[in-house]
C-alpha cells in the first residue's frame, strides 16, 4: 500500500494552526504507518515556495497528496474522511495498471 502524505500549512501568527496541527497529528496517528505527516511552516523560505506553489493564501492548509483537501482547521471525523477517501482513490489508481 502506498502511504498518504499530509502536509499541514501552518503560520506562526495563525491562531488556528496549532489545533489544526494537533488534529491532524491525532488523526493521521490512528490511520497508521501508512500516512505521512508534515508540517510545513509558511515563515520559511522552504514553507513560502511550497505555499507559492499550491497558490495558499491561509493558514491553515491542508493538502493530501499533494492536492489542497481543506482550508482551515477540519474536525477529526472530516480529516479522517478525506485520508480514507485518498487511500481508496490511490488503490483504485494501482488496481487499474493490474
Amino acid at each position: 500500500m502506498a502511504p498518504v502524505y499530509v502536509e499541514v500549512l501552518t503560520s506562526p501568527n495563525c491562531p488556528y494552526s496549532p489545533k489544526a496541527l494537533k488534529i491532524a497529528e491525532s488523526v493521521t496517528r490512528k490511520k497508521g504507518e501508512h500516512v505521512i505527516l508534515r508540517e510545513i511552516s509558511v515563515a520559511t523560505s522552504e514553507g513560502e515556495n511550497i505555499a507559492n506553489d499550491y497558490n495558499i493564501e491561509a493558514t491553515p492548509t491542508i493538502a493530501i497528496n499533494g492536492r489542497i483537501a481543506f482550508v482551515g482547521v477540519p474536525s477529526a471525523r472530516v480529516l479522517g474522511g478525506l485520508i480514507t477517501e485518498e487511500f481508496e482513490r490511490e488503490k483504485r489508481m494501482v488496481s487499474a495498471y493490474f
